[in-house]
């Protein structure tokens, strides 16, 4: 079953002149009640490696209304870089609240900072975080970092090694102070790409599904839907990435955990088949439509309806969302159209309220 939820648009960020592309973010929620939004603004070009910026907008009032946007993070004045972009939101263990973020460096490897605010997001403090890992250029994306049960920070990475995408997963012991590489050398997690199929994996990220269980899924070029990875030992092996049962598009999916039970999707979940219609495969929206939210109860093991939150001939992708103290759900995605020439170009807030059937 798909149903159309029409969302209400709370927040439309439109490209303009010094903010070409606003794109993928992360929300936190203060102490106070205030949502807060971060997300990466191109100012010259739409291009991942132009000169970018983080930058916030603020809701009193559950998402209703925002804020003007500020720039947080100015990379050149913070970290001596010209980029940085791919936001994740971190509550820390003694109240403090963060925006992670990777930094560009000029030898074009990846690094890690942060803006922490230590008085309930009035004010942010940029700096960077220590990497104990090799210097590599790590892909890595909006809304990734996850809390474990075991009271550690985690989030994967892709990086590219002797012709294969290789996933990876870096944990913090020390609340955000620090990351470091689990050794995964005698996993799976490496993927060949193959030149007749331009097969491979990106965009990956994790969940929790019980303690010390975890997926990791996996965007694919070309393969028609999101591969995955199961670990059964607290993230120490994993298992041979996989074709899911969610079908995709070359774009990435979300999955956020409400509680102990219930965890949502976001995903685009028709695949760049042959044949798509090509009106479903603009140069600007890439075949990323629609957009759609299904819920499972049952931890994973069962999903319900197909729920539109956005389709045309755009392209609606990069999501993450929050949960606001009203009973709605904010999700935020990009959603840029043709008058915007590429669907990172523009980001958008919806806010829903949940009419989803748990069963098909």
């Amino acid at each position: 079953m798909t149903v159309d939820l029409k969302p209400k648009l709370v927040c439309d960020i439109a490209p303009k002149e010094n903010s070409i592309r606003n794109s993928e973010g992360a929300f936190l929620k203060a102490p106070n009640g205030d949502i807060l939004f971060a997300y990466s603004c191109f100012t010259d070009d739409a291009w991942d490696h132009s000169p970018s910026n983080i930058k916030m907008i603020r809701s009193s009032d559950n998402g209703e209304t925002w804020s003007d946007e500020h720039v947080m993070i100015a990379p050149a004045a913070h970290f001596g870089v010209k980029n940085v972009m791919s936001v994740s939101a971190v509550y820390h263990k003694n109240g403090d609240l963060s925006f992670y973020f990777a930094i560009k460096e000029n030898d074009l490897t990846i690094s890690y900072g942060r803006a922490i605010s230590k008085d309930g997001g009035a004010t942010f403090t940029p700096e960077r975080v220590r990497m104990d890992m090799p210097g590599r250029y790590y892909l890595s994306f909006n809304d990734r970092i996850i809390r474990t049960s075991d009271g550690r920070l985690a989030v994967s990475f892709v990086y590219g090694e002797d012709g294969c995408n290789i996933a990876c997963v870096a944990v913090s012991e020390d609340d955000g102070e620090s990351f470091h590489l689990i050794d995964t050398s005698k996993t799976s997690l490496r993927y060949y790409k193959n030149p007749n199929l331009w097969g491979e994996i990106s965009e990956t990220g994790l969940i929790e599904i019980e303690p010390g269980r975890f997926w990791m899924w996996m965007r694919t070029e070309h393969l028609f839907c999101q591969y995955i990875s199961y670990s059964e030992d607290n993230l120490q092996t994993f298992s041979q990435p996989e074709p899911s049962m969610f079908s995709s598009c070359n774009s990435p999916c979300q999955f956020i955990r409400v509680d102990e039970r219930q965890i949502y999707i976001i995903y685009n979940p028709i695949p760049n088949y042959n044949g798509r219609a090509d009106e479903d495969e603009t140069p600007w929206g890439r075949g990323r439509t629609p957009l759609m939210i299904r819920k499972s109860l049952t931890n994973g093991r069962e999903w319900g309806s197909y729920n539109i939150i956005q389709q045309g001939k755009g392209g609606y992708c990069y999501p993450s969302a929050c949960m606001t103290d009203d009973g709605a759900l904010l999700v935020s995605y990009c959603r840029g159209e043709e008058e915007d020439k590429l669907c990172l170009c523009r980001l958008g807030i919806v806010k829903i309220y949940d009419h989803m059937t748990t069963v098909r």
